[in-house]
């Protein structure tokens, strides 16, 4: 078994899309939507992408994140880049999510991010609201929207 998802995708043949090293500043991008993460202290971390190159099959989102905030403690970010469909959005990062390729014993933390060219500012929308509840009871992760650019920090 391999150490971690980051050594199990490398050998089971994927490149990462960013090498794994110490940065300050991840972005990845896709059709014009950006996710940017800035990451404290020296936390080495990866890009991957998913659709199209780890599973063209079902549902699935655009992009893993992956952070060592030490060496058996990793944090997961799944990333979904998108238009304004929302709840497509919500249903490609649930099936990433429950995707046994992604499973390992090192993932302490569990993002889920979309990224959208616009989110409404207020909680008005029920089906995000719903599905932050749905996230959190069944995954133990954090759901967020965000505004395309916008930055998220680990």
């Amino acid at each position: 078994m391999a150490d971690n998802t980051y050594s199990f995708l490398k050998e089971s043949g994927y490149e990462s899309s960013l090498e794994l090293l110490v940065r300050k500043i991840l972005a990845t991008t896709e059709h014009g939507k950006r996710y940017h993460l800035n990451i404290n202290g020296d936390k080495r971390s990866s890009a991957f992408q998913i659709d199209g190159y780890i599973t063209s099959d079902g549902k699935r989102c655009d992009k893993l994140v992956l952070v060592e905030k030490e060496s058996e403690d990793w944090a997961e970010i799944f990333v979904e880049l998108k238009g304004v469909d929302v709840a497509s959005a919500i249903d490609q990062l649930r099936a990433s999510i429950e995707n046994p390729i992604f499973k390992h014993i090192t993932n302490k933390e569990l993002r889920a991010r979309i990224v959208a060219q616009s989110f409404p500012s207020n909680k008005s929308n029920p089906i995000m609201e719903k599905a932050k509840i749905e996230f959190r009871q069944r995954f133990h992760c954090d759901l967020r929207g965000m505004k395309n650019g916008q930055q998220d920090s680990i």
